[in-house]
């Protein structure tokens, strides 16, 4: 028995079962999908067992190359509103006015509601009387009501607006508990210095929060590409993303080869995009300042 593994068992054999259940219900899975992916037909397999025959095809159909943009569309989208409105959130709420305390938990409240419930909350406000075109005519930013569900960029923006709803809470509570790590005497010793509030927040607020800044982007964008329910509930087929499209290749086309390309592809971009950023903010941004 090695000493690292005698130093550590107690851990070791704590975490073990986490790691059986991963390797079981995530690793495998994943790998089979991605070699089913691969795989050629079975009339065809004594050809050659490797193919990529299925990802010519998805990028043949204009219905997967417009739910692969509508993916990137709402990930990228959502992921800006949401680190956004998150962080302004994040700032007023780590204020010392008490009153603004007690509202955490009202903010996290969108968070804690179910996906299906959510949808159907969303559809009834993005209806043609509903509650987003009366507020959007009475600012007489429009002068009759936009029909949200009729597909194409309205749709988008709508699904868009309703994932950020739903899971900026979560962006809340990360950077939240970023800003109160940071310690406050910095913050007095710039005020005496007479720094600015824009200057605070560019020098201090801002590179000490990177690290925050980095979970809630990784963690976002992970389950930003993922977005499944809402666009089904809220569009249903009429407007796909990868993961919906995925889901109706296998479930009612019954296309398994397809429907594992397309989430070999989609487990692609998830990882391209994690590492594009990491990459871009660096090691400061992930280890801390």
């Amino acid at each position: 028995m090695s000493i690292p593994f005698r130093k550590n068992r107690f851990e070791i054999i704590c975490i073990l079962p986490f790691i059986v259940f991963l390797f079981i219900f995530a690793f495998i899975p994943v790998a089979r999908t991605v070699a089913l992916s691969f795989q050629p037909l079975p009339a065809e397999h004594h050809a050659c067992p490797f193919t990529l025959i299925h990802y010519k095809n998805l990028f043949a159909q204009a219905a997967f190359r417009q739910a692969f943009f509508n993916t990137i569309f709402i990930a990228t989208a959502s992921l800006v509103l949401e680190l956004f409105f998150g962080l302004a959130l994040a700032l007023l709420l780590s204020t010392r006015y008490r009153f603004l305390r007690l509202l955490r938990s009202v903010f996290v409240l969108p968070f804690a509601i179910p996906t299906v419930v959510t949808g159907v909350i969303m559809s009834y406000l993005f209806t043609g009387g509903g509650w987003v075109n009366r507020i959007l005519i009475d600012m007489a930013i429009i002068r009759t009501p936009i029909n949200w569900m009729s597909g194409g960029f309205r749709s988008l923006i709508m699904v868009t607006l309703a994932d950020c709803w739903k899971v900026t809470p979560l962006v809340m509570l990360i950077l939240l508990a970023g800003l109160e790590s940071i310690d406050r005497e910095l913050y007095r010793a710039a005020r005496i210095d007479g720094a600015s509030d824009f200057y605070i927040f560019k020098r201090i607020t801002l590179p000490l929060l990177m690290p925050s800044i980095t979970t809630a982007v990784i963690i976002r964008g992970i389950d930003a590409f993922r977005i499944f329910a809402l666009p089904l509930i809220l569009m249903g087929q009429h407007l796909k993303v990868v993961g919906t499209y995925s889901y109706l290749e296998y479930m009612e086309y019954g296309n398994p080869y397809t429907s594992a390309a397309s989430s070999t592809i989609l487990l692609v971009m998830i990882m391209s995009a994690v590492l594009f950023y990491i990459r871009s903010v660096g090691e400061r941004g992930v280890g801390g300042a």
